[in-house]
């Protein structure tokens, strides 16, 4: 039995997409990969270690399956993931989480320093690749069409991020319809986030954590072994990223508003509460 995704979460990074996994996890109907972020159709990730890693994150039993990865919604710097997906998976429904461009920027920016990835000061972050980087992820529109090439319009689901925050049983009604199971209730299911427990793991465990030698024995390891590994070896203090001053949000701001403006157009969403 080919246990495959019917379902995949693209991105956005720093954008809920850990909460709508956990929300997907609880669905009796829905089996979501072991590991969150499998990166698997990313070659310079964990594609080279095969379908049969893949399908061995899906436990049976379920009527469909998904993961939720945010490095496929990077198409600036792993190429060739849409078309990867689509030709394993061309019927795929697609989930892609949209928060506030600069916000998730500067999330993006907080989160890379915490955990050690990026040591950029704020002066120098747009003339520097990190901070190419972090407003390529943010433009939205870039991102999607990269994914429209390859895919219909209506395999793909547009979320708000803030409208996940004010009424997620209303959103999760639509993301259930969306991949055709039946809804069900969310209200006691919390806000989910790794990234604090993440960003005190220690340098040489976040990238033993990482490693696709550790990943290869996945399927020995379940969920809930993993969250308590973490949790467990998070014992690093605190490294807090330094202040985004006014100046510098509104350069981010500047510079992420035409793709935000064409964003609205392709999604068919307002997003009234973005500052761009």
């Amino acid at each position: 039995m080919r246990l495959l995704p019917g379902l995949i979460v693209i991105g956005a990074m720093r954008a809920g997409t850990t909460t709508l996994y956990h929300h997907l996890s609880n669905h009796p109907e829905i089996g979501m990969s072991r590991m969150k972020e499998t990166d698997f159709f990313v070659p310079k990730m964990n594609f080279p270690l095969g379908m049969s890693w893949y399908q061995s994150q899906f436990d049976p039993g379920y009527s469909i399956y998904g993961e939720a990865s945010p490095n496929y919604a990077m198409c600036h710097l792993w190429r060739g993931v849409p078309a990867r997906i689509h030709g394993i998976l061309p019927d795929v429904r697609l989930i892609f989480l949209a928060r506030d461009p600069v916000d998730r920027l500067i999330s993006h920016y907080q989160h890379a320093w915490s955990t050690g990835t990026a040591r950029v000061k704020p002066e120098e972050l747009m003339a520097s690749r990190v901070g190419q980087n972090m407003l390529e992820t943010s433009r939205y529109t870039m991102q999607i069409n990269a994914y429209l090439e390859h895919f219909a319009r209506e395999q793909l689901l547009i979320i708000d991020f803030d409208e996940m925050r004010r009424d997620p049983q209303s959103v999760m009604d639509g993301v259930v319809d969306f991949v055709g199971v039946s809804r069900y209730g969310i209200a006691d299911i919390p806000t989910f986030n790794d990234a604090a427990s993440n960003a005190r793991l220690p340098g040489f465990v976040q990238r033993a954590w990482r490693s696709r030698g550790l990943r290869r024995f996945d399927r020995y390891i379940s969920r809930g072994a993993r969250d308590k590994a973490r949790n467990l070896l998070s014992v690093a203090p605190n490294r807090s990223a330094p202040a985004i001053g006014p100046e510098l949000r509104a350069e981010i701001a500047e510079r992420l508003a035409p793709d935000a403006r064409a964003f609205r157009v392709l999604s068919g969403l307002p997003f009234d509460s973005w500052q761009v």
